[in-house]
């Protein structure tokens, strides 16, 4: 019997849970959004405009589009004293789920992201990933012979890591000192919570080997599921996802750097969810068992072929 939308989400929905939990002491209650203590305004990440639309509410955050780049950004954003105090007391919930995954989903999706960074470096000796967490894409990696090294800020997913074999450090990544360059470096769903992706990026490219690449997995502003479920897409959770990227943007935003796009595709359609929602029940917890298509309307293989996937893989390289 194939597996419903429900039974897929169940078990992540009690990240969700645990994530809008850990926002509560951040909310006004009287107004629901996050106190101004907290939160600071901004211009667009990618192109420092101030021309916005508001797009919508969601748990204490305020959800913009930039009319000019198309960027999709929380305003205003939590302060970075305040994000950096919540992240290392964040919950661990995410690295529990991962590590119970009896179907391999998250291993599936690790390989296809090493499968693309080796496709466009076949010379991957060592590996550094930016928010390994407890460090199960490392143990992946390192089953291909490669040397790795993490960095996290939640200290519980620190010693989980560590017991892997994996060097961790636990610090921001612009404190840390690294004795080598690195033939890659990943951000697996890491990206979309730094409030300066340019800032990152561009010190990134400094830590790489000559033909070293970076990798990014994001959840993108672009996908089906986004744009026809908008608010009630888990997407958009009001503090930690900062910044939404989609195809042109994250264009943009590297091209800025110095780099270039060297390959970008999506991953895990959420046509189940979507379909769910068309027919009137909760995207994530009905029952429909059809996640391979939306009928009359588009599969599986032509929403990848078009970019219109949940989440963007991403290889980058820096410009010769």
């Amino acid at each position: 019997m194939a597996q419903t939308v429900k039974e897929l989400h169940s078990t992540r929905s009690k990240m969700w849970d645990a994530s809008i939990d850990s926002h509560s002491k951040y909310i006004d209650a009287d107004t629901g959004i996050f106190l101004e203590e907290f939160t600071e305004e901004r211009l667009c990440p990618v192109c420092k405009s101030g021309n916005e639309l508001e797009m919508f509410y969601k748990e204490g955050g305020r959800y913009v589009k930039c009319q000019d780049c198309t960027m999709v950004y929380i305003n205003p954003v939590f302060k970075d004293s305040a994000l950096k105090d919540y992240y290392e007391s964040n919950h661990a919930v995410q690295s529990e789920i991962v590590e119970s995954d009896p179907n391999d989903f998250y291993v599936n999706i690790y390989n296809q992201g090493l499968d693309a960074i080796t496709n466009n470096n076949s010379q991957v000796l060592n590996i550094l990933d930016v928010g390994c967490s407890s460090g199960t894409f490392l143990t992946v990696a390192k089953k291909r012979n490669i040397k790795t090294y993490g960095v996290e800020l939640n200290k519980t997913e620190v010693k989980l890591a560590e017991k892997k074999g994996h060097q961790v450090y636990n610090d921001l990544l612009e404190n840390i000192t690294f004795k080598e360059k690195f033939d890659a470096i990943t951000l697996w769903d890491v990206f979309e919570h730094l409030k300066s992706g340019k800032f990152y990026l561009s010190h990134i490219k400094t830590l790489l080997n000559k033909k070293g690449v970076i990798f990014l997995q994001i959840p993108s502003a672009d996908s089906l599921a986004a744009k026809i479920l908008q608010e009630k897409c888990n997407m958009f959770d009001g503090l930690e996802h900062v910044n939404l990227y989609g195809v042109s943007t994250i264009k943009k935003l590297s091209e800025s750097c110095g780099l270039e796009v060297l390959n970008i595709q999506t991953v895990i359609s959420e046509i189940g969810v979507i379909n769910n929602y068309l027919n009137f029940e909760d995207p994530y917890l009905g029952n429909t068992t059809n996640k391979e298509f939306i009928p009359t309307l588009i599969d599986e293989e032509t929403l990848h072929r078009n970019l219109q996937g949940y989440k963007l893989q991403v290889v980058l390289g820096v410009k010769s």
